[in-house]
This record gives C-alpha cells, structure tokens and sequence, in this order.
C-alpha cells in the first residue's frame, strides 16, 4: 500500500494565505465579547395593512363640485373590535350611531375598526386608511379631527402623539393607560378632553395629570371637561354640537411640529 506524507510547515506563504483567510467575507477567527452590551438595528420594515372601516358622507357631499369637506376620525371603544363592522353604528355608541340618525352631519366621517386582541397601537394602519380616504373622496387636509371613547380615547392620544403633523384638533374621552410623556409632542395641539368623575374604569386622574402636564409643556390650547357625578359612559358627549363648532376653530397651519416627526 502507498503511503502517503503530509509535510507542515510555516513561512512568508502561509501566513499570507492565512491573513488572506481572515479577510474573506464570513471569516471571523476574532473572538465575540460576552456579557450584556448595547446594540443598534438600522433597516426598513414593510407590511400589508388591512383595516376594515366606516365611511360616512354628508348629504349634498355629491352635489357641492369642488368642496372640500372636514373630516373626523373616530377611534371605537374595546368592546367594539372584531370583523364584524355592523356592531360599530350601533345605537349608543358614538359618532357612527349618531350619523346613522343625522345625514347632514357635516363632516367625513372615518370610523376604522379595531382588530381583535389589539389596541388601537397600529398607528401605520391607521394613517393609511386616512390618505386612503384623503386620496379617493373631497377632504380637507387641513381640516382633519381625531376623536374616540375608553379605548379609543387612549387610541386618540396616542395616535395624536405619533403623528401630531395630521390632525388639526383632537378630543378625546374616557382615556386609559395615558402617559405623561406625551405631552412634549402634544405642545401645540389644540385639545378638548373629556372625562366622568365617577369613571371607576379609566380614573379621571390620568387625564388631569396628562392635561397638567401638557400645561407644563406650554400648551395654551388644551381644554379639560370633567363630568360630575358622570361614570366612563360619556358616550352622549357626541350630542353635544359645541364639540364640532370647536373642531372647526382649528386648522392645520404654521403649527410647530415636534423633531423627529416626518
């Protein structure tokens, strides 16, 4: 049998070939430090959004050519969310039941529904169905309004605070879960909240602490209802007009808008 020898040995070639080796991409021989050490990812993140909605259009939309409509989003409640988007007009429950009842309504109104298990936190897909809207029916950009109840007053805040370059009045009612944190890019948005006294789901407290805090920041524009003897079921606030004639005082324009905000 042929035996066969393998000789070794080192010099000026195989150390080259060996720093040639280091050089290659996916060669590593260096060692990885171990322990817990801060980290960074830079990179872009695509998805599909499906959102199901309510749209209303105010009687005589159709036959004013050229008129741009305001438009309101109203974000629904917790026990609102689904597939089924018949249980959003429902009477008593906010702004979609109140313009099944009132055709001339006078604004757009943009109802989304919230999925299933979720919280009113995708706020990519809800400004999606907004330029959706905005895109495709006769809206005022400047003129765009965001409002909602218990968990869509939390959404309305929140929403406000990731996007407070969209909307030129917010209002929102029976908030939970608020963060006093917001209020730095909420310093110029004009604010109407609304909360029970009696609310023993949503205290009362967050929103004041929020609203003190917005007053702190210098926001000069923010309005605080506080309901007597009333519980977290504000609903009935949608009766009340003096909100929409508020909403109209307010346009978008050379409103500062916070850093960090495209």
């Amino acid at each position: 049998m042929q035996k066969t020898t393998y000789w070794h040995r080192s010099g000026p070639v195989l150390n080259a070939i060996f720093i040639l080796a280091l050089l290659l991409p996916g060669s590593c021989f260096c060692q990885t430090p171990e322990g817990q050490r801060s980290q960074e990812f830079h990179g872009t993140v695509t998805r599909e959004v499906q959102m199901k909605y309510l749209l209303f259009l105010p009687e005589g939309y159709n036959n004013n050519t050229g008129k741009k409509w305001p438009l309101i989003m109203y974000l629904h409640g917790g026990a609102r969310r689904g597939t089924d988007i018949e249980k959003l007009p429902e009477p008593g429950y906010g702004l979609p039941a109140l313009v099944e009842k009132n055709k001339s309504f006078p604004f757009v109104v943009l109802s989304p529904q919230c999925p299933e298990g979720e919280y009113w936190t995708d706020t990519d897909g809800l400004i999606a169905s907004l330029d959706e809207v905005l895109k495709n029916y006769a809206v005022d950009p400047r003129r765009v309004y965001l409002t909602g109840h218990s968990m869509g007053g939390r959404g309305t805040w929140y929403l406000a605070y990731e996007h407070p370059e969209r909307f030129a009045a917010i209002a929102p009612m029976s908030g939970l879960f608020l963060s006093t944190a917001w209020a730095s890019r909420l310093k110029h948005m004009p604010i109407w909240a609304f909360h029970g006294e009696k609310d023993d789901i949503a205290p009362i407290s967050e929103t004041a602490e929020l609203v003190k805090a917005l007053q702190d920041a210098g926001n000069t524009e923010v309005r605080f209802t506080a309901l007597p003897a009333r519980d977290h079921f504000i609903l009935d606030e949608y009766e009340n007009q003096e909100l929409y004639s508020w909403f109209l005082e307010h346009e978008l324009k050379d409103r500062p808008i916070p850093t960090g905000v495209e």
